[in-house]
């Protein structure tokens, strides 16, 4: 199907209609991007309303936090930690022990000075896991000897929590430690614990009457699964009160897929309990939340979900369950060369850190629907600014902004929309959400522009073709011009060959001025200039068109040298209905470069592109591995790199994605813990290419210094453009890998 090179046989989209449409985000490292807007075209969207007449107190950002979040191996940047987080939880120091790089002790000085507080996992001075009961002496001078130890930096403690997933953690067997210790009383399990929190928390509290105390943080409290909980629940605030140790701070784990659970353990369960045994209300805290499905931790379109639900029924704080390895801020920082650097994930928690206002009233398209999209949002007075944060689904959705006009906002606005990409890596044996991410620059521009308000002063922004995982801001504030993004290049300013520019009434969507469309013939193109700092492989995002039903297709030329082909798969419309983003590789000389896209196969219209470096890196533990084993840093759970690459056949295989035929440098990270240098034969497709030198490094990756031992080793070889397959084998020696990546001279 051919699309018309004039706009005259299209209707033009309605003037009082805000029509800012955002894209589909990219899967960074395939050069492929989702169709999820083509395929809910024909939907209804969704709709996310944000009542600006609505407004509650300023935001406590509840969510904003992980466990274990800051260590000092890795070394996790103070500022990057203030950037996105408020509360975090740490394991419990004792008395001068900061052995263990994730205790309070150890990050304690880390935090001062910024606005983030740490609550102290008691429970976890036990060891072990589940915990190890050693007896109640051991406990209580474990006890007596952190509360000393918290005297040191309660400027930076939240609160302690004594006990840590107690409804099953401690021993439920009968043939347990715990249970067995006859200087436990109680008939029950349960009972033994209400008894352990009781004597725990008067013994907190003779050495320190003011320090707040959290709990019971059990990992279950959703009564409506399991008939035991709501008892269990009742018990122990009876208990609690009658003994006076009620906790300050009322608090459990939140673990499963449904952001909707704390609200429904919160106002079904745990609050008429409260009105029901006359204790007084008590903050609410979630010490861990969010499901191990593989896409939630830091994912942003995961997160905003969770966060909606606890800004809307009044929880005060909350922080991530871990389900990668400590010290990356939730899973929001990426290893690299040069530290520790933000992901997409950390720039939309640095989003809503940095919301500034009051709260407002924000309700779902339809609220039993819990796994779809969801929103938090502002008002600021100050600004005269609405921002919301929203994500969480794939398909069509419309965010109807209320009552601007009563602000005092319009007839006209500026709205600016801004994505966090969350990058996936096709070629990864290993596909779930939480292993991939790459560290970004910076969010995305998609939109900035003036527009006008409806006739009842309202404001409706359609959001086409969201992603999931990804996150996505709307601004909306007074008139003004639009801002200048570094990288994002408008195709109405591009040089065009054989095309049809738009700059008319249908280019309500456009991010600048207009679009291009007419790149119908054999000759037509469209032609960047596009300024590199340094040579290298970037990544080329495209905001397209095709309104046609199957996957169109630009060839690609950098400086006139042929780079392949940039695909761009259905989006149910052309520029003036709805838009997508396309993404691939390109390699780039230093300074002042062209890329132009031209015609290929079928049909689509342009509206920007946005050129930055390529931050991928291909881990060794998400490659195919042979012979070898895919392990763990020190202090770290789940995998990190390869070891015992020690047979004759064993080997890892890393797919890569080549932007163009020719020779690459090939960067490895490595360790090798012996005196001499070793190697491993290197193949290219299967094809022999000489092998690689790993000089000395002075330790192994499995050391108690994690990657700081590692070296660079650098191969010189010759790829096709696409997918090529490096396979490292056993050579002289021993060696560790950690990741592989590519570079253009």
């Amino acid at each position: 199907m051919r699309r018309p090179a004039s706009a005259a046989r299209r209707p033009a989209a309605s003037a009082l209609l805000v029509t800012a449409v955002l894209a589909g985000s990219l899967i960074s490292a395939g050069g492929q991007d989702s169709a999820a807007a083509a395929q809910a075209a024909a939907a209804a969207p969704e709709v996310i309303t944000v009542d600006t007449g609505r407004q509650s107190g300023p935001l406590t950002k509840a969510g904003l936090g992980t466990l274990f979040g800051v260590t000092t191996t890795p070394n996790t940047p103070a500022a990057l930690a203030d950037g996105t987080q408020v509360l975090l939880a740490q394991h419990q120091s004792m008395d001068g022990d900061t052995s263990y790089p994730s205790s309070t002790e150890s990050v304690a000085a880390k935090l001062r000075g910024t606005g983030v507080k740490m609550v102290g996992r008691y429970n976890d001075l036990m060891g072990g896991w589940p915990y190890v009961w050693k007896g109640i002496d051991d406990w209580n001078a474990k006890v007596d000897s952190a509360t000393r130890s918290i005297q040191k930096y309660k400027d930076v403690l939240s609160a302690v929590a004594p006990l840590n997933e107690p409804d099953n953690k401690l021993g439920t067997q009968p043939d347990s430690p715990f249970m067995t210790d006859p200087r436990v009383p109680g008939a029950t399990y349960d009972a033994k614990v209400n008894w352990l929190w009781t004597q725990t928390v008067r013994r907190i509290r003779a050495i320190d009457g003011s320090v707040r105390i959290m709990g019971p943080n059990y990992e279950h409290y959703n009564p409506w699964e399991s008939p035991d909980r709501q008892p269990r629940m009742r018990d122990f605030l009876v208990n609690a009160k009658n003994t006076g140790t009620l906790p300050d701070i009322i608090g459990w784990h939140s673990l499963g897929p449904s952001p909707g659970d704390v609200p429904e353990s919160l106002t079904r369960y745990y609050q008429p309990l409260e009105q029901q045994l006359g204790i007084s209300p008590r903050p609410v805290m979630i010490e861990e939340y969010g499901p191990g499905n593989g896409e939630f931790e830091g994912v942003p379109g995961t997160m905003v979900k969770h966060w909606a639900e606890f800004a809307r029924y009044g929880v005060d704080s909350a922080a991530m369950g871990i389900y990668t390895n400590p010290g990356l801020l939730g899973n929001t920082l990426r290893r690299t060369t040069g530290g520790l650097k933000p992901n997409g994930g950390w720039y939309f928690m640095n989003w809503f850190r940095e919301l500034r206002g009051n709260q407002l009233f924000v309700s779902r398209w339809d609220t039993r629907h819990y796994q779809g999209s969801d929103a938090v949002a502002s008002w600021d007075s100050a600004s005269r600014s609405v921002t919301v944060l929203a994500g969480g689904d794939d398909g069509d959705i419309d965010v109807r902004v209320l009552g601007l006009a009563a602000r005092g906002l319009g007839p006209q606005v500026r709205v600016r929309i801004d994505t966090t990409d969350w990058t996936t890596d096709p070629l990864a044996t290993d596909r779930r959400a939480e292993r991939a991410g790459d560290p970004q620059s910076g969010p995305y521009n998609v939109y900035d522009k003036v527009l006008t308000l409806d006739s009842g002063g309202n404001l409706t922004v359609p959001i086409r073709g969201m992603e999931h995982l990804d996150g996505y801001r709307i601004v909306v504030e007074p008139t003004g011009a639009a801002a200048s993004y570094p990288g994002k290049y408008e195709a109405e300013d591009a040089v065009q060959s054989g095309t049809v520019p738009h700059t008319g009434s249908d280019t309500n969507l456009a991010s600048g001025r207009g679009y291009i469309g007419g790149i119908d013939g054999a000759g037509s193109s469209v032609t960047f200039t596009v300024d590199a700092a340094k040579a290298g492989v970037h990544l080329l995002r495209v905001r397209y068109a095709n309104g046609t039903a199957a996957t169109s297709t630009h060839q690609v030329r950098v400086n006139s040298e042929a780079q392949g082909a940039v695909s761009y798969p259905a989006t149910g419309g052309w520029a003036n209905a709805t838009m997508g983003t396309a993404v691939k590789r390109i390699a780039l000389k230093a300074g002042r470069n062209t890329v132009t896209l031209a015609k290929g196969d079928g049909f689509a219209e342009l509206d920007f592109i946005d050129v930055r470096p390529d931050t991928h890196r291909y881990e060794a533990e998400l490659a195919a591995v042979s012979g070898a084993g895919i392990r763990h840093f020190q202090w770290n759970e789940f995998p990190d790199y390869v070891g015992g690459i020690d047979g004759a056949t064993s080997s890892v295989d890393f797919a890569v994605d080549a932007p163009r035929a020719g020779s690459y440098l090939v960067d490895v990270g490595y360790a090798n813990g012996l005196s001499g240098t070793a190697g491993h034969t290197v193949t290219v497709n299967g094809a022999s290419a000489g092998t690689i030198a790993y000089p000395a490094t002075g330790g192994w990756l499995s050391g108690p210094r994690q990657d700081a031992d590692e070296g660079t080793a650098t191969v010189r070889l010759t790829l096709r453009e696409g997918v090529n397959h490096i396979r490292l084998t056993k050579g002289e020696g021993y060696a560790e890998l950690d990741w592989l990546a590519l570079r253009t001279e």
